[in-house]
Formats: structure tokens, C-alpha cells, sequence
């Protein structure tokens, strides 16, 4: 018998007495130790051992479960590279724009002054890249929540904004209603987005910022799309059908961070 098989005895909790075992001890000062004061050491060793397994086992549970949630669609999705994830993201949005502009654009659109099409154009534009680009970086995770919060903000008051100034003539002279659909064509044409935004985020209970930038990215898009569809320039319109999306998405993306964290 040798130290290993002594050892294991007394995980065990088989015979420690046996003629193998004698002779072992006489030459074996370490294991004699085991056994003095009836055992105390020994069983105390094998007690703390005992103890440890179950962690162990807990802490590989924790990670193969945590590796199974690596496969799939998502886990493959969210594992690209940044810069894709970030072209694919924005390619989403310029997509639904185009084609939202292209096949359902706004009845005065010949009359849409160009100078302040270019200046929205460039607004959104530049909020949604930088909105995308900190949000799917892993390193803004670790920058200011002011920064995510005050891009928020941009993306949540533009619209305002823009619902004070009515771009045509025409647009002056409309009313509140349709506001509800205004809000649904908008959110609907924002939700795949909003899903590649989800399963490209790699970390699985969303952030404080993975709130405010998704928001604000979510909020940009759906008003520069409205925009080119909607004809109204109805203050109440505006604002109950246009730039309540933004908050929307906020209401939204915090409900999925709640869950998550559940």
C-alpha cells in the first residue's frame, strides 16, 4: 500500500487498518502523521476534501453551461470581428432608408428643401455611426456614461427639434392624425436592427450603455426614415408619432436589460 491508497481510504471512509497499512507506516513518517490523536489529521484532511468537490462540480457546471450558450446563430453572430459587425449594422439602416425612400417616400418630396435634407442627412447619419461604432466596441463599456447618456440625449431632442420646423409649405398646413401609424411604420422598420444589435452584443445582460446607445442608434434611424415618408408637420403628430420611438426603444432595451438580469 502507499500514500495515494492511504489517502483515498480516508476519502472513502474504507478500513484504515490492515497489514499493508502497517508496514507502510513504519517507514512513512508523513502518513504516520495522518494517524495520530486516532486519525484527527486524516479525517480532517479528508472532511475539507469532501467539502471541495461539490464546488468543483458547481464551477464546472457554471462552465459548460456557460459554453453552451456559446452555439448557435447568436454566439457565432456576436463572436465577428467589430468592424463587420459595426458595416453590417449600419448597412441595416441604410437598407431600410433606401428603400423606405425609394418605394413609400413623402408626397412633397420635390419640394423638400435641399439644404436642410442634407443637414438631416448628416445629423443622423453621424449620430448613428458613432451610436453603433461605441456600442459595438468593447472598449466604451469601459469609457463615461456621460458620453453614452449625452449622445442619448442628441438622438432624443433632434426630433423634437425638427418637430417645431416643418419642412414644406404643405407640411404646415397638416394634422395630428396618423401619428400612431407614423409610430409603428417607425418601429417596425427599426426591429431588425434592433435584433443584429442584440445578437451582436457580446455581453449577455446588457449595460447602462448597451441602453443608452442602442436607444439612440434605434431612435435616429426610425425619425431619418420618417422623415422621408411622412408628409406632416404637425407639432403633435411629430412628436407623438416621430420622436416618441426613441423613448420607445429605451423603455424597451431597459425592460430586456431587467429581464436578463433576472
Amino acid at each position: 500500500m502507499d500514500c495515494t491508497q492511504i489517502r483515498e481510504a480516508f476519502m472513502s471512509g474504507a478500513s484504515l487498518r490492515n497489514t499493508e497499512m502497517e508496514a507502510h507506516l513504519r517507514g512513512c513518517a508523513h502518513c504516520r502523521e495522518l494517524f495520530e490523536h486516532d486519525a484527527a489529521l486524516g479525517h480532517t484532511l479528508a472532511n475539507a476534501s469532501a467539502r471541495a468537490i461539490p464546488l468543483q462540480e458547481d464551477l464546472f457546471a457554471a462552465l459548460e453551461a456557460r459554453v453552451a450558450q456559446e452555439v448557435g446563430l447568436r454566439a457565432w453572430l456576436r463572436s465577428r470581428p467589430t468592424r463587420l459587425r459595426f458595416a453590417v449594422a449600419t448597412v441595416s439602416v441604410l437598407l431600410v432608408v433606401t428603400l423606405s425612400g425609394l418605394l413609400r417616400h413623402r408626397p412633397d418630396l420635390a419640394e423638400y428643401p435641399a439644404a436642410r435634407l442634407v443637414l438631416l442627412l448628416g445629423a443622423y447619419a453621424i449620430g448613428i455611426v458613432l451610436a453603433f461604432g461605441k456600442e459595438l466596441h468593447l472598449s466604451a463599456r469601459r469609457g463615461s456614461v456621460v458620453d453614452q447618456l449625452g449622445l442619448l440625449l442628441v438622438a432624443l431632442g433632434l426630433p423634437l427639434l425638427i418637430a417645431f420646423a416643418p419642412a414644406t409649405e404643405a407640411s404646415r398646413h397638416t394634422g395630428p392624425e396618423g401619428a400612431l401609424n407614423c409610430f409603428a411604420y417607425g418601429a417596425l422598420l427599426t426591429l431588425p436592427t434592433a435584433a443584429l444589435l442584440w445578437a451582436f452584443d457580446r455581453d449577455n445582460r446588457p449595460s447602462l450603455y448597451t441602453v443608452c446607445l442602442s436607444a439612440a442608434a434605434l431612435g435616429l434611424s426610425a425619425n431619418l426614415l420618417l422623415e422621408l415618408h411622412c408628409p406632416s408637420g404637425n407639432v403633435h403628430h411629430l412628436l407623438l408619432g416621430h420622436a416618441s420611438i426613441g423613448l420607445a426603444w429605451l423603455a424597451a432595451w431597459f425592460a430586456l436589460r431587467r429581464l436578463s438580469r433576472a
